[in-house]
């Protein structure tokens, strides 16, 4: 008996010498940063828990003050000096510090609470945030092998599932998508070869209209303030809140609608108690949100417009491409001289990737024989002076035509501007908020039945609408709508 007893003593001690010796020190000196990293510990497992992760900016293991998107991604493969790379680590961590204010705001008010009682009640938790990420930063990243670790992990995975490929036998199943989307450029094609007047117009055509009493910006001060706003490390063209304004209102576009029932309509997204987004047509929204392009050595600053419908309506009990929800982004990319250089769109799922280049872009051969090609339907020829007007269908909410002509017609219809912000962190009708989208980037409720279908490809939840970041634009090869050299892939500057 005193045997066992002792064995299992031996055998006590020695786990517990185990244990010892695989536990790690705290690589933190001194007390304040070991708090600041026990901040960071809690607020990730209070959000994760709550399940109101915002994932338009993707985390950075290990950096929890820090995120990162596809265009600051693409800085990594840069050499970059002292003062640049405190640049570039200052806009991650102002990626980070949004996506926490998000996550708090979309916290229920009882975590909120109790999370904020459990931190210092000296500093706001916004504060904390910001103050705690500047001690951590100092830190983390004092020795050049730490900055080259960063470089290393500060990557936004890609949309595209490899194991949905291989198990969908991708080499095979890639053919026949591949063929199914030369035939839709093909009908494309030819709607975009109909004289303007010939479209078949199934209701009433109405035309949303950005609101009259704003002030253009000419071409000569648009390039002003981006040249302006471009005088940091990074070169990134950053104006401030009231120029980014003015560059919205003085490029938005006019949506004109084939309009037969109202979702056909667009208007301004809310969420139910039950988090079931709708889209309620009383009011016209344009949801708009700034993004950068790199081509010929240059970053573009680059101007999206999106718009959101009811649904799009099945058309039979097999309609496989219809569901509640629906969507368009509109972008302009600027040249520094002031002037759009090529505009593109996607549905809010991130299908139907068309390209508008102006006569300042030429479009590349495309090489690849498999991997979907750059769709320019129109090659637009436009005075700076011009807005241009986006011919939408209905039910199937297709663009068939962009062109020039702004003469205000009886039915139009102003619409506001809304910070795209404001969809990651929606009011409901308890007072309590949460964002539109999930944590993995993906409105649910506008899931499609083309999901059995399209899966193979490797996207998730094909067809369904989608948080910026996530807009997987290409069912065969790999696209993202936000890639950082896009296209640089499939244009070339004149």
């Amino acid at each position: 008996m005193k045997f066992k007893l002792l064995l299992i003593l031996q055998c006590v001690l020695l786990l517990s010498a185990c244990s010892s010796l695989t536990q790690q020190p705290s690589k933190y000196p001194d007390k304040e940063s070991q708090s600041c990293a026990d901040f960071f510990t809690n607020l990730e497992q209070t959000i994760s828990k709550a399940g109101v992760i915002d994932s338009e900016a993707a985390r950075i293991e290990a950096y929890p003050y820090l995120r990162v998107d596809r265009f600051l991604s693409d800085f990594r493969n840069e050499q970059m000096d002292a003062a640049s790379f405190e640049e570039w680590i200052g806009l991650m961590q102002r990626l980070a510090e949004e996506g926490w204010q998000v996550e708090l705001s979309n916290l229920p008010g009882i975590s909120r609470r109790a999370f904020s009682e459990s931190t210092d009640q000296n500093m706001s938790l916004k504060d904390t945030i910001h103050v705690c990420g500047n001690t951590l930063r100092a830190i983390d990243l004092d020795e050049e092998h730490e900055r080259q670790h960063l470089k290393n992990v500060a990557i936004v995975p890609d949309e595209y599932k490899t194991w949905q490929r291989v198990l969908g036998l991708y080499p095979l199943t890639a053919l026949a998508f591949r063929s199914g989307i030369d035939n839709w450029h093909e009908e494309t094609n030819k709607v975009y070869a109909q004289p303007l007047e010939t479209l078949t117009v199934h209701g009433e055509l109405l035309r949303y209209i950005p609101p009259s009493n704003i002030a253009l910006l000419s071409m000569q001060e648009v390039s002003q303030i981006i040249k302006a706003s471009s005088q940091n490390t990074l070169n990134i063209p950053e104006p401030s809140e009231d120029n980014i304004q003015k560059l919205f209102q003085s490029f938005a576009p006019i949506f004109e609608i084939d309009t037969l029932t109202d979702d056909d309509r667009i208007g301004t997204v809310e969420l139910n108690n039950d988090i079931t987004a709708e889209v309620i047509t009383d009011s016209a929204n344009v949801y708009q949100h700034v993004s950068y392009t790199r081509i010929a050595g240059q970053i573009l600053l680059q101007l999206n417009y999106s718009i959101w419908f009811p649904a799009r309506p099945k058309t039979s009990s097999f309609d496989m491409l219809g569901g509640d929800l629906d969507g368009i982004t509109w972008r302009v990319t600027l040249s520094p001289g002031g002037e759009p250089l090529l505009f593109d769109s996607i549905h809010n799922c991130g299908c139907y990737h068309l390209f508008f280049p102006t006569q300042h872009i030429k479009t590349l051969p495309q090489t690849s024989s498999i991997d979907e090609p750059a769709f320019v339907p129109q090659t637009l020829s436009i005075a700076a002076s011009d807005k241009p007007v986006i011919r939408i269908t209905h039910d199937n909410h297709y663009i068939e035509r962009v062109y020039f002509k702004n003469n205000v017609a009886s039915n139009s219809i102003p619409y506001q501007f809304t910070d795209s912000k404001a969809l990651r962190s929606l009011e409901l009708n308890n007072g309590e908020r949460r964002s539109l989208f999930g944590e993995d980037g993906i409105i649910q409720s506008s899931q499609r039945g083309e999901r059995y279908l399209f899966w193979p490809m490797g996207i998730p939840n094909p067809g369904a609408m989608r948080q910026w970041g996530h807009h997987a634009t290409a069912f065969v090869g790999r696209r993202h709508f936000d890639d950082a050299r896009l296209f640089e892939n499939y244009f070339e500057l004149q």
